[in-house]
């Protein structure tokens, strides 16, 4: 987060701005639009990782996106020929208990809820950006939850930016990200 704004500063501009934001948020990080108005996960994973920002990420040669589950292999296209800060994206089709040593970003949008809940276990207090699906995901302790298969979110954001999650990861949310998105906060001792 950049030096001088509070959480309550970036909840204020999110309340302020999100009436016309769900018409440009798909495009403005990155994602492709189709014609149902939905785009897969990694076309927005690609766009997300231009708003976090990692403690020494300098010293990364590429993006380590971790898949768990079974997403389709033409997702790996979405990240093909795309450098955000100069970085490329290098993609790691991973089982559930594999190390998530070199894992800058977990996608957790195939699997179920129970796998999700032990790998999320084991990424927190990592600086991991850890992706999954529904709202669920969020309460769960993630900290961006699309909602890409909600009918419901056909009039509201594609996604949900759990801030608590993000600090507790000692990630860098740029404001940009949470005014595209809708931001929550957990309370004391909720992921």
């Amino acid at each position: 987060m950049a030096s001088g704004f509070s959480f309550r500063t970036l909840l204020l501009r999110v309340a302020a701005s999100t009436a016309a934001l769900p018409l440009c948020a798909a495009s403005a990080i990155g994602a492709e639009a189709h014609p149902d108005g939905l785009s897969n996960s990694a076309e927005y994973i690609a766009g997300f990782v231009r708003y976090v920002h990692w403690q020494g990420e300098e010293r990364l040669q590429a993006w380590n996106i971790c898949i768990v589950g079974n997403l389709p292999a033409e997702q790996d296209r979405a990240y093909a020929g795309r450098l955000v800060r100069d970085k490329p994206f290098s993609i790691r089709r991973i089982d559930a208990e594999a190390s998530l040593a070199d894992c800058q970003v977990l996608d957790l949008t195939a699997v179920d809820a129970r796998t999700t809940s032990k790998v999320l276990a084991r990424a927190r207090h990592l600086p991991i950006l850890a992706v999954g699906s529904g709202s669920e995901f969020c309460s769960s302790g993630g900290q961006i939850c699309l909602h890409l298969d909600d009918a419901a979110a056909a009039d509201r954001q594609k996604f949900e930016v759990n801030v608590s999650a993000m600090k507790e990861a000692a990630l860098a949310v740029s404001a940009r990200l949470l005014t595209l998105g809708s931001s929550r906060t957990a309370g004391k001792g909720v992921p």
